[in-house]
């Protein structure tokens, strides 16, 4: 008797998958429309700059103007998407680890050698016949 139910349970999940798919389809739809129109925007836009550029081409002050008023419009675009900058000091000053990178360090390259061979011999995979195998 409980058949009856699991068939409707499932129908409800299958009904709310398709409209969950079909509401991502229709998103999916206007944004490719979007960028479609952006994409037109663009090539005008580049077309414009195009014939600016064959019209100012030996006039180096304004094609210098043009640069630079062109780098003004665009340079924030491309840093507004630029992944986040760290601080130039993430360790705040007086912290115990600000105060040991003041100090030189030596390195024995001899150990740290030694210490990475050893690391190889620890681990150990199969190879294409099958054999365990260790560096």
């Amino acid at each position: 008797m409980t058949s009856p139910n699991i068939f409707d349970k499932l129908e409800q999940d299958l009904t709310t998958q398709i409209q969950q798919l079909q509401a991502k389809q229709q998103e999916l739809l206007e944004k490719k429309k979007h960028i479609s129109s952006l994409r037109e925007k663009v090539d005008e836009f580049l077309a414009n700059a195009r014939e600016i550029r064959k019209s100012v081409e030996f006039e180096p002050e304004l094609l210098k103007f043009l640069q630079k008023e062109l780098t003004k419009i665009f340079q924030p675009t491309l840093t507004s998407h630029a992944s986040p900058k760290l601080p130039l000091n993430p360790i705040p000053p007086g912290h115990p680890a600000d105060l040991e990178t003041d100090k030189p360090t030596s390195v024995n390259l001899e150990k740290e050698a030694e210490v990475e061979e050893e690391s190889f011999k620890v681990f150990r995979f199969v190879d294409a016949q099958g054999k365990n195998t260790s560096f």
